[in-house]
């Protein structure tokens, strides 16, 4: 993975011990107290993205400006200090994110630490990085990023009781579809990227419908999966219009005409919805048939 963001703003935690001092907008994935040698209260903070996870120590509580959500999304400034010899990440501010004072989302935030197949993740984030159409890029950025959506799409299944019914089942079917679109040598640099896009995404209702508890939520007893993918992705579809409305109105063809029997009335007319059918059906079915 590479590093695309400027070096004191939101650099990859991989490379966290190369700055005295960093910020950044991080998920948070643990949080707990301890005493340490004087018998000072301490807290232990986790913050993961996609290339690690970093601890972080706070000795004065008041750089936590209000109650944390869990497994959410922070925003942070962390010092590099020193414990005698002993090189140590010192939170300095922490706050929940929603308050947008940093604004960064991208692919690079999903929590390695929460995701069952940290390869995959980091295969798919070099399958993005093949896509050459950077509006294309962005609108996955805003999708994938999203603080309820990006979490969930790491850990939750594909399905409960058929194809990829396991934790990470939904990661690790979006990557197959997509890789498949990424290898068909039959297609255009243009046309590669849509499926790419399309593939990734396509089940992307799925962080709505099911958990990573391996259950149904709620809404996933009243409302189909497909019935959410444009939902879900509709600021980023809107904001993707506004630069190149083809693109926008390929992939809503793509995700509203994949289903075998058509449901919303429009049959497959081009060769990346047709394909995501195909793709999405041979993944299913070879992970299908290595199980029996």
């Amino acid at each position: 993975m590479r590093n695309q963001i400027s070096l004191s703003h939101q650099p990859l935690l991989m490379y966290a011990s190369s700055f005295t001092r960093f910020k950044g907008t991080y998920y948070l994935v643990g949080c707990s107290d301890r005493l340490d040698s004087q018998q000072n209260q301490v807290k232990i903070l986790l913050i993961s993205d996609a290339s690690c996870t970093l601890t972080l120590y706070c000795r004065d509580q008041s750089c936590i400006l209000e109650d944390l959500k869990p497994e959410s999304l922070v925003d942070i400034e962390v010092a590099l200090d020193m414990s005698g010899s002993k090189p140590y990440f010192r939170c300095k501010m922490i706050q929940n994110a929603d308050k947008g004072i940093n604004m960064v989302r991208n692919i690079y935030q999903l929590p390695v630490a929460r995701c069952p197949y940290p390869d995959v993740l980091h295969a798919m984030i070099g399958l993005i990085e093949q896509i050459k159409t950077t509006e294309l890029r962005e609108f996955l950025d805003n999708v994938i990023s999203q603080p309820d959506i990006g979490i969930r799409f790491v850990q939750c299944p594909a399905s409960l009781n058929h194809h990829h019914n396991n934790l990470g089942g939904l990661l690790k079917h979006s990557y197959e579809v997509a890789l498949s679109f990424y290898l068909d040598k039959s297609l255009s640099h243009a046309d590669r990227d849509i499926g790419i896009v399309s593939a990734l995404l396509h089940d992307i209702g799925k962080t709505l419908t099911l958990t990573p508890d391996l259950t149904r939520a709620d809404l996933g007893y009243s409302v189909d999966h497909d019935d959410l993918t444009l939902e879900i992705c509709s600021a980023a579809l809107k904001i993707l219009s506004s630069k190149h409305k083809g693109l926008a109105n390929q992939l809503r063809h793509n995700w509203t005409c994949v289903s075998p029997t058509a449901k919303y009335e429009f049959r497959a007319k081009t060769k990346t919805a047709k394909m995501l059918k195909v793709y999405d059906r041979g993944s299913a079915l070879l992970q299908t048939n290595n199980l029996n």
